[in-house]
């Protein structure tokens, strides 16, 4: 039964006289056998070789098949006419929901029955209807519902057609890798067991020559084609005549070679054809309608146009009508037709309006240019023009987001290869168990307490080597904790006084002091980096960007040391206007190793040369110096750590062990070579997200930040520094004296008691502190009402990316790290302070604070919403004062006072006199009394006060703003 399921998904079906010997002897055989099965069999190959020749025929037959299961005694019988039933409807363009609940009735009871091998041609039917009819999301549904059930009942025998089903649904969906991989893997998993199965791989083997003829591969194209048209020359089946045909002429077209693509085409239609059930019959037209429209032959290309563009009228097909009425704009416009290629289209345009994006926006509006240009309409030639390139950049963008779609699927899809060659091995050994059992139970008594023993010793080793991993890991972080911090006190006082001094001389010595303290940082990071490798821990982080542009960034600074260091120093970097997914930091390190290696062991008027190329998604780097004193012996050494040939030479240090791990990790290769004196680097990177070791993220738009924030505060704003280290608080004291008021704290829970008495502007904390460290500090803060508004950026020694994803969790404003650069620093702090004037700029405009395009979050919304309840069950009450108001919002008048300062730039007093301002210019603005009437409403005991707050506040008295209302 499998050897019809591949032939029904590639083609319809085809009248020929040859069946009707076929016809005969199945009608016999139906009338003659008594075994079920041969009489079901042989009804589904009558009745589908009626549904190409003879529909009523057809259908009486299949009525007959349903009929047999009148007392349910042949189940099967009736799924077959329910599958044959739905194959009739299909050719006959009839209702879709018709179709569909007729292939529904096929497969459950199939199912039901247990009958696996019809289930299947059935599933596959009802799947591919889907795709037909471009119903993606249910054919994807019901596929993968398949797949899961073969796993599920052990059933591997159609594996060939689930990948060729995805190839073909993932075709459509615009993921062109993805449906080259299925079809390939289909062909793979292709298995001989009947006559026809010939036809169905050669189906298979020219639909992938068609993918690389699209991808301009000819090599591999022609590849496929050969093996195609070996194995048709073993078959004269006319279905197969009518594709292959059809196929090479799609093939011959693209290739533009189009005298050969008639060549196919005229040998499977003709323009007399008028059998309906021709397979492709208006497929064929339009392919031929399109070629001889190339070649110019109008008469021959509108014929067979015309005749496309009524049957897909018809049929309401509006993707290939779309396409028919383009090419025979094209026709007409040769014609000068003007009129009819106007008329042509305006009617595809309309059908376009109706479906998404695709290609075929691209070629109905170049069409439209071309009509334009030829009745020299240019102003509306411009239009068009317009509107191509728009459609074209949209059609861009779905195909980036297509891309980045089909990076998410690969995993599954990969997932989804070893899921099946798994099930193929079990099934394999099912098949085999009952001899493999007879020979385990006597080598389990045997061996059986020999394997404990030796499990339970290897779960103890790899249990000691993990806490072995572990304690490295944690032993590297704490060192480069360690490092870090001394290190920060040792280049900020460096930084200040560089700044400071004008002596060219002691700048030079600060110079030293920064370089090799930078130095030493670098040499932590690598030692941490060695042990993340070690430990397993360190992923690629593979982002979008274009690696020509990053390179060329890497090689400004040795720019700069080659003139220092009197070295020639040349870099030929391949530029790319396409992006690649790749990691940053990696390769960053990669580059910048083994170029500081070069300059580090390069005499000076010596020469060091890199290059880089992208071929193959693979990126080659090249990095070469002479004047080496390197030998070939010493090159399978260069590797490893701290590789020192004797105590006279300098060590090779451990930059190159880390290259080496982290080309390993990106699943590389690096070789050296050492010609005339010339020692060379070679380092191969795939640029395929396909690597266990990788984490691919989509690339994010980075928000703007506020350059030249300047406070307009006549006071200088608060900043509370808290670190147990007092020498960090010292220098971070140095450096924000001038403009902030200090406040200081050695550890977090003295630090919440300040912020909660002080209410400050900002907050500088460190996170490894005792008693409360930096990110339970900053949760703490963020939840309390009083100081949930207050800016807090996280600065220390901890570089992880868990460190600082855990910073982010704690909703901390910035993330900075040890040793810190005073003006980032600086930069941080005023940007974020400024952000809080744009809620002060709010509150002074507007009549009721709404947090709304302002970044505040949910506590600070409820304390904003309680300000206002609180206000407006009060605000008439003269006797009401800013401590009663502090005393109903639950805090002492200073919190309350600094908390509004800060969060609106006014104080409790200030904010009360204005609400009632607000309220009162917003009654005198509607008439609503006269102003003595208002002043009192509003709490205010004295007109004149009234008038003169109100003239302070909106520049004009009472009386004057309701005249200009």
């Amino acid at each position: 039964m499998k050897k019809y399921i591949l032939t029904l998904l590639i083609i319809p079906y085809v009248s020929f006289s040859q069946y009707e010997k076929e016809i005969d002897s199945l009608s016999r055989l139906i009338l003659k056998t008594k075994d079920i099965q041969i009489k079901v069999n042989s009804y589904r190959e009558l009745i589908q070789i009626y549904i190409t020749t003879d529909l009523p025929k057809a259908q009486s037959k299949i009525n007959e098949l349903k009929n047999l299961n009148q007392n349910n005694s042949c189940e099967k019988c009736e799924a077959m006419s329910d599958f044959l039933q739905a194959r009739y409807y299909s050719m006959s363009s009839d209702s879709s929901d018709k179709i569909i609940m007729y292939y529904k009735k096929s497969t459950d009871r199939s199912f039901r029955i247990k009958d696996y091998d019809f289930y299947s041609i059935a599933m596959m039917h009802f799947i591919n209807h889907y795709v037909n009819k471009n119903k993606m999301d249910e054919a994807e549904v019901e596929l993968k519902k398949y797949f899961e059930l073969t796993k599920k009942i052990n059933y591997t025998d159609y594996y060939n057609s689930i990948y060729y089903l995805y190839g073909k649904l993932y075709k459509r969906k615009g993921y062109n890798n993805l449906a080259l991989k299925n079809l390939i893997l289909a062909d793979k998993y292709f298995k001989y067991k009947f006559s026809d199965d010939i036809s169905i791989r050669i189906g298979d083997l020219l639909e992938i020559a068609s993918f690389y003829t699209d991808l301009k591969n000819k090599e591999k194209a022609n590849l496929y084609i050969k093996k195609a048209l070996q194995l048709f020359k073993k078959t004269n089946h006319p279905i197969t005549v009518v594709n292959t045909n059809f196929k090479m002429g799609e093939i011959e077209y693209k290739n533009k070679n189009y005298k050969k693509s008639l060549s196919y085409l005229t040998q499977i239609l003709n323009p007399k054809d008028t059998a309906k059930t021709i397979p492709y019959k208006y497929d064929i037209a339009l392919l031929m309608g399109q070629t001889y429209q190339e070649i110019n032959d109008l008469s021959k290309a509108s014929l067979y146009t015309e005749m496309a563009v009524r049957e897909f009228t018809k049929l309401q097909d509006s993707v290939y009508l779309i396409n028919a009425l383009t090419n025979n704009a094209k026709i007409n416009i040769k014609k000068n037709n003007y009129s009819a290629a106007k008329k042509d289209i305006d009617y595809a345009k309309m059908l376009l309006s109706k479906q998404e994006v695709t290609i075929d926006y691209i070629d109905v509006y170049t069409t439209e240019i071309e009509y334009y240009k030829k009745i020299k309409n240019f102003e509306a030639a411009l239009e068009s023009i317009n509107q191509r390139d728009f459609y074209l950049n949209k059609y861009n963008e779905k195909t980036n987001l297509a891309n980045l779609n089909e990076q998410d699927i690969i995993y599954q899809t990969e997932k989804k290869e070893q899921q099946i060659k798994l099930l193929s091995t079990q099934n394999e050994l099912a098949k085999k168990q009952k001899y493999i059992y007879i020979g385990l139970l006597g080598l389990l008594a045997l061996i059986g307490g020999s394997l404990f023993y030796a499990y339970r010793n290897k779960i103890k080793t790899a249990q000691k080597l993990n806490e072995l991993n572990e304690l490295k890991s944690r032993f590297f972080a704490n060192i480069s904790h360690e490092f870090r911090t001394p290190l920060t006190l040792i280049k900020s006082p460096v930084q200040s006084l560089q700044s400071e001094i004008s002596d060219t001389n002691q700048k030079n010595k600060l110079q030293l002091i920064e370089t090799n303290s930078t130095r030493i940082l670098q040499l932590v990071d690598q030692l941490l980096e060695l042990s993340k490798i070690d430990s397993g821990n360190l992923k690629l982080i593979l982002k979008d960007g274009n690696i020509s542009a990053f390179l060329t960034s890497i090689m400004e600074p040795f720019q700069f040391q080659s003139k220092e260091k009197g070295i020639n120093f040349s870099s030929n970097i391949q530029k790319t206007n396409e992006n690649n997914a790749f990691d940053k930091d990696v390769i960053e390190k990669i580059v910048t190793n083994l170029v500081s290696n070069a300059f580090k062991y390069s005499p000076q008027n010596e020469s060091i040369r890199f290059s880089s190329s992208v071929q193959n998604s693979n990126l080659k780097l090249i990095v070469s110096n002479t004047g080496s004193d390197v030998k070939k012996e010493d090159l399978p050494k260069l590797f490893e750590r701290f590789y020192q040939k004797n105590e006279a030479q300098q060590g090779v240090g451990i930059g190159l062990a880390l290259v080496k791990e982290l080309v390993d990790l990106y699943k590389g290769t690096i070789a050296t070579s050492l010609e005339h004196g010339e020692l060379s680097f070679i380092v191969n990177l795939p640029l395929a997200v396909a690597n266990e070791n990788a984490v691919v993220i989509p690339s994010k738009i980075e928000s703007t930040t506020i350059e030249n924030a300047v406070t307009s505060e006549t006071e200088l704003p608060i900043l509370l520094i808290v670190d147990d280290n007092a020498e960090i608080r010292s220098v971070l004291k140095e450096v924000f004296k001038n403009e902030y008021q200090i406040l200081e704290a050695q550890d977090g829970e003295e630090a919440l008691q300040l912020a909660r008495k002080e209410i400050p502007d900002c907050i500088i904390s460190d996170v490894m502190m005792p008693k409360l460290n930096g990110f339970e500090f900053t949760k703490k803060i963020k939840n309390n009402e009083l100081t949930s508004f207050i800016p807090v950026i996280l600065l220390t020694a901890k570089t992880s990316d868990e460190a600082h994803l855990e910073g982010l969790k704690s909703t901390a404003d910035a993330f900075l790290t040890k040793p810190f650069n005073n003006e980032i620093v600086k930069a941080t702090v005023s940007q974020l302070i400024a952000e809080r004037k744009k809620l002060h700029a709010r509150y002074s405009q507007e009549l009721v604070l709404k947090p709304v395009d302002i970044k505040i979050n949910s506590q600070e919304e409820k304390f904003i919403e309680r300000l206002q309840n609180i206000l407006d069950k009060n605000l008439s009450n003269s006797e009401y004062t800013s401590e009663d108001f502090a005393s109903e919002i639950g805090m002492s008048r200073m919190q309350l006072h600094r908390k509004l300062k800060s969060l609106l730039g006014v104080s409790s007093t200030e904010f009360l006199r204005n609400e009632r301002l607000k309220v009162g210019a917003e009654l005198l603005k509607k008439g609503n009394g006269n102003i003595s009437e208002i002043a009192y409403s509003v709490g205010f005991n004295d007109v004149s006060y009234f008038s003169k707050c109100f003239k302070e506040m909106y520049q004009c008295t009472p009386t004057e703003y309701m005249e200009n209302k």
